[in-house]
């Protein structure tokens, strides 16, 4: 049984670390959450353990007498000591696994590249060299157009066509 809460417990620390991760605040934001989460559980954590012994020494010396209640109580400072063990080995971990994973942020982080600075500048010389290319393209038909009149001459007939009226065309 201890083992499933242990296990238990380390899911549920990698779950919050990594919905810690995800979370939309900043760094410090982040860090003072977790100490204030940490102090609160581990308060709680006290004021349980404290009130499981006190009624389990109670019930003891209700039905068993002082003798029992002793070793109760032996057993319950045991039992918060052991609680607390596991408590501060479980923050330990999580400390440790928060480290980890901040580390590979702030690689990661580290391997983006911000966006180029000038961006308008580059869209200018894009458009540019498009007009450039536009006008290149235009001065090689004009040419290639000359050549090929030279080669091949072409006569252009200038034909007069009739103007006609417009009853005259109605009626056709």
């Amino acid at each position: 049984m201890g083992n499933k809460l242990g296990v238990f417990l380390a899911g549920g620390l990698v779950g919050a670390v990594a919905a810690l991760l995800c979370a939309p605040r900043t760094g410090s934001e982040t860090r003072n959450m977790v100490a204030e989460k940490a102090n609160a559980v581990w308060g709680e954590a006290q004021e349980l353990g404290a009130q499981t012994a006190s009624t389990a020494q109670q019930v003891v010396e209700d039905v068993a007498g002082a003798d029992a209640a002793a070793r109760t109580q032996t057993f319950a400072q045991d039992a918060v000591a052991k609680g607390q063990n596991v408590v501060s080995a479980v923050a330990s971990k999580g400390q440790e696994i928060y480290g980890a994973a901040a580390s590979r942020v702030q690689e990661a982080k580290n391997n983006v590249k911000p966006a180029p600075e000038g961006t308008d500048d580059l869209r200018e010389k894009i458009e540019a060299a498009r007009a450039r290319i536009a006008a290149q393209v235009a001065k090689n038909a004009e040419e290639s157009a000359a050549a090929a009149s030279e080669e091949i001459p072409v006569e252009v007939s200038q034909e007069v066509t009739p103007t006609t009226d417009t009853a005259e065309g109605e009626q056709a």
